[in-house]
């Protein structure tokens, strides 16, 4: 193969041009030279051609409808059925689902991804076969266009290879993505995004592939979840973000360490007041004080929940280890737990997924554990709520932190829960039939209006 830089070589010698076929004068070498610079030109200008072409003026694939009660709960079902924590003897879940079913999960998952919910994403299931599309609005010039992508994806043993790619204008056939994939896949390699997504797909086995219907084998080894568990920190937590939770944790730390010796209970307003003072001092030089708040409430749900927030933060530095105390709600360690994760959940990826998540858990609950509790969807709602009006706006944001500074106790945004209330599976089948009983959502209407109540929330606007 010539290479540039064999073509370059002689005039860079200094041999004189008379060794060489042509003179600068020569037809033939003008004709050259002409040809080589339109393709160096062509070469260079290749990105922008390459968009131009890709871009039209209207949605290839149109707007996900939306999705009724009845698809969310179908959504949230497949997602607890599926909780790899309910494996006993096997590694392995299989999931089947009709097309109709996968576009109704794809568009629940969009829905809860700031990100993407602007995107139009769309499967159509064929044999052996997927046909992925997707329409991205882009702004260009005070123009909307929209980067359309189908992908053409054949089933190979358990996996897809894709097969051809159109995008706008242009057909990339099979032959052509081999050597671009190699491209993309070197080019990438030390990608975050790019790894969480080869990490994701290697998770995903696939049985067989139909029209209008799917198999697919979820692999839940813990060497799988481990390293989706590693590229997601390195996706959601930059730099600056680990920065901001380091400080926080130091923060806590410190608090926890200024508690007279000899007290071993806490309520969680007496954590909640001095991190978010701290959130406060660190907003008046930051221009982001929900980031300040979020760090705040990831940090002490990872000390409610003992997780390892060095694994998180992705730091070298040894972080300090906090004092143990028990953090109580009503004289009830776990109604914090339940509070802050649901707020940090609802502070990062939504308040939609802290309260799927919430229900996921209950549900698994019921099932396998303590039982179903609604005092716990109550704590759990209580702080998707937090977490939410923690990050909704910059006004939000710093009424929030000043709300948390002139807390009295947790009555202030959680009303009295009082003993536990955990129910099995049976009895709450028996009692209200399912979660889409009327019996079942005039409950969870009752506790939503009874937190709504608390004076916490009443500055906040549209709540």
């Amino acid at each position: 193969m010539i290479t540039h830089n064999d073509q370059i070589k002689e005039p860079v010698t200094g041999k004189a041009v008379s060794q060489s076929r042509y003179s600068l004068t020569d037809p033939n070498m003008r004709i050259l030279d002409t040809l080589l610079s339109s393709v160096v030109t062509c070469m260079t200008s290749l990105p922008l051609i390459l968009v131009l072409l890709t871009l039209q003026s209207s949605p290839a694939v149109p707007q996900n409808p939306p999705l009724d009660q009845k698809q969310i709960s179908e959504v949230q079902q497949l997602l607890i059925d599926h909780d790899p924590r309910q494996l006993l003897a096997s590694e392995f879940q299989e999931v089947r689902l009709s097309e109709q079913e996968l576009n109704a999960l794809i568009t629940y998952i969009k829905n809860s991804n700031p990100v993407l919910k602007s995107v139009n994403i769309h499967n159509d299931l064929i044999q052996d076969g997927i046909v992925l599309g997707l329409s991205v609005p882009v702004e260009l010039l005070g123009f909307t266009s929209y980067f359309n992508l189908i992908l053409h994806l054949d089933l190979n043993d358990d996996s897809l290879a894709i097969n051809q790619v159109d995008a706008g204008a242009l057909t990339l056939p099979s032959r052509l993505l081999t050597p671009i994939g190699h491209y993309l896949k070197n080019r990438f390699a030390e990608d975050n995004n790019f790894q969480l997504l080869a990490s994701f797909m290697s998770s995903l086995h696939f049985r067989f592939i139909e029209e209008e219907r799917i198999a697919i084998i979820l692999d839940w080894q813990e060497s799988n979840l481990d390293q989706l568990s590693d590229q997601a920190r390195q996706v959601f937590v930059s730099t600056r973000e680990a920065e901001r939770l380091q400080h926080y944790h130091e923060t806590l730390v410190t608090t926890l360490a200024a508690v007279p010796t000899g007290v071993r209970r806490i309520s969680l307003a007496e954590l909640l007041r001095p991190l978010f003072l701290q959130a406060s001092i660190n907003s008046a030089g930051s221009s982001n004080p929900a980031s300040e708040n979020r760090a705040a409430l990831i940090v002490l749900s990872a000390y409610l929940t003992e997780a390892n927030l060095a694994r998180l933060t992705g730091s070298e530095i040894e972080l300090s280890t906090p004092r143990r105390l028990r953090v109580v709600i009503e004289s009830r360690e776990d109604l914090p737990r339940h509070v802050i994760s649901s707020a940090a959940i609802a502070a990062s990826a939504g308040a939609s997924m802290a309260e799927v998540l919430s229900i996921y858990k209950e549900v698994h609950d019921a099932r396998y554990r303590t039982g179903f509790s609604f005092t716990d969807i109550a704590a759990n709602q209580a702080g998707a709520l937090l977490g939410t009006l923690s990050s909704r706006s910059d006004r939000d944001a710093l009424l929030f932190q000043a709300q948390m500074q002139n807390l009295d106790t947790e009555a202030a945004f959680l009303p009295l829960l009082g003993t536990y209330d955990g129910m099995t599976e049976e009895e709450f089948v028996e009692q209200y039939g399912s979660r889409d009983s009327d019996a079942y959502r005039q409950k969870i209407t009752d506790i939503t209006d009874s937190i709504l109540a608390q004076p916490f929330y009443q500055p906040f606007a549209a709540l």
